[in-house]
């Protein structure tokens, strides 16, 4: 299933000046067409499958992918054109049943036409795949237009051979316009991360109702693992993919240390539901909290308030990232500098995706973005903090889809 709201998609890539989008990055495929490019995409290289999404919305959403994978595709997409890849197939669904098993399969082959010579690639042939964007391209009169590729994700000599293959486009830089597309959320993509937070959150009730004197980085992750696998299963739903930065001790850089009586535990925590990955972190210390500790952490709680309280619509990234630092600073951290305070969520490689709430972002916030909200300090001798939130854009305001207090917890004996 598409992510894509066409007509939002239509109105950013217009307004940036393409006549469509071409999207090789694999998450970015996926986003738009709702089928994965399969194996390929592992090689994280261009061509193993592309989609285009045109700015007019008249125009139907076309594909290119691997030929083991075409048929998947076309179930999303009618309009799928194919390349081969290494991997050797054969069809023989509706086959005669006459001759040996290697004699039907070879007139599968024969049936399928393939072209004297023919001969699988040792992975795939970018050039045979933009034969078939070409074909996807000319048949929406698209083939000399004003095309936007995911630059950000192709590699340089992969775009050289782009712009050989496809002459008579223009060809830009369309990844920021993804990146605004795929900003706001869309309501399935919402209750992905809802689910994965809610996911992450038991993992981290059981890691605090488990810890335990003399335990490492290692036990607190075995301990979230077992909070999501017992929730998993109290829902009747796969065990989701997880991640954890848990630090342990004095050494926020290090191997890790042991949880002993005042040592500082930090778990940055998410799960991963449909590629889509939650974000969030607490801080906890074992026994007691000394004075540091303590008035440092609600330096951070105070800068977290007065980040938030100013995440709305029509607000400025770059306003949220000022607001958090001030407090800082009034908190008596003068000189603190942090690039970002968080960053948006969604279906990627990787757990921050853009934009960022950094000092230099200028994007408006719009209702519907879903954001990890953080602030984190690295203290050598006292230990690792981050107080972070997943955070949904309202319609007036912001709301935590996070339920766990955001105070230093004691836990232990």
């Amino acid at each position: 299933m598409s992510l894509v709201d066409r007509r939002r998609a239509s109105t950013l890539i217009a307004s940036a000046g393409f006549d469509a989008l071409v999207i090789a990055e694999p998450e970015g495929f996926a986003y738009v067409t709702g089928v994965p490019q399969g194996v390929p995409a592992l090689f994280r290289r261009a061509g193993a499958g592309f989609v285009v999404l045109p700015a007019d919305p008249a125009l139907s959403v076309g594909a290119v992918i691997g030929d083991l994978y075409v048929a998947a595709a076309r179930s999303a997409i009618p309009d799928v054109r194919s390349h081969p890849l290494w991997m050797e197939h054969a069809d023989l669904t509706g086959a005669s049943g006459d001759g040996s098993i290697q004699d039907r399969i070879a007139r599968s082959w024969r049936r399928a036409s393939r072209p004297i010579g023919f001969a699988r690639p040792a992975t795939f042939d970018l050039g045979l795949a933009l034969q078939a964007l070409a074909e996807v391209l000319a048949s929406r009169g698209l083939f000399g237009a004003r095309l936007g590729f995911d630059l950000d994700y192709i590699a340089a000599s992969d775009a050289a051979a782009i712009q050989n293959a496809l002459p008579a486009a223009r060809i830009g830089n369309g990844s920021p316009v993804l990146d605004r597309i795929r900003m706001v959320k869309t309501a399935i993509e919402i209750e992905r991360l809802t689910l994965a937070v809610e996911l992450a959150e038991a993992g981290l009730i059981s890691l605090a109702g488990g810890i335990a004197a003399g335990h490492t980085a290692a036990d607190l992750h075995a301990l979230f693992r077992h909070g999501i696998e017992a929730e998993a299963g109290r829902r009747a739903i796969p065990v989701p993919p997880s991640w954890d930065y848990i630090a342990v001790g004095r050494e926020p850089w290090g191997p890790g240390g042991t949880v002993e009586r005042r040592a500082i535990i930090k778990a940055d925590v998410g799960c991963v539901v449909a590629n889509y990955s939650s974000d969030t972190s607490r801080n906890y210390v074992f026994g007691e909290a000394t004075t540091d500790q303590t008035e440092l952490h609600l330096s951070l709680e105070a800068a977290f308030a007065a980040g938030m309280a100013t995440i709305k619509p029509g607000v400025l990234l770059s306003t949220v990232h000022h607001a958090a630092t001030q407090a800082l600073e009034e908190a008596g951290l003068v000189g603190f500098s942090r690039g970002h305070f968080g960053h948006g969520l969604g279906h990627s490689f990787f757990s921050e995706q853009w934009p960022f709430i950094a000092a230099d972002c200028d994007v408006p916030i719009e209702p519907d973005m879903v954001l990890a909200f953080e602030i984190p300090i690295y203290v050598t001798g006292i230990g690792a903090f981050n107080l972070e939130d997943q955070l949904i854009v309202t319609a007036d305001g912001s709301r935590s889809m996070n339920t766990l207090p955001r105070h230093l917890a004691i836990l232990g004996p």
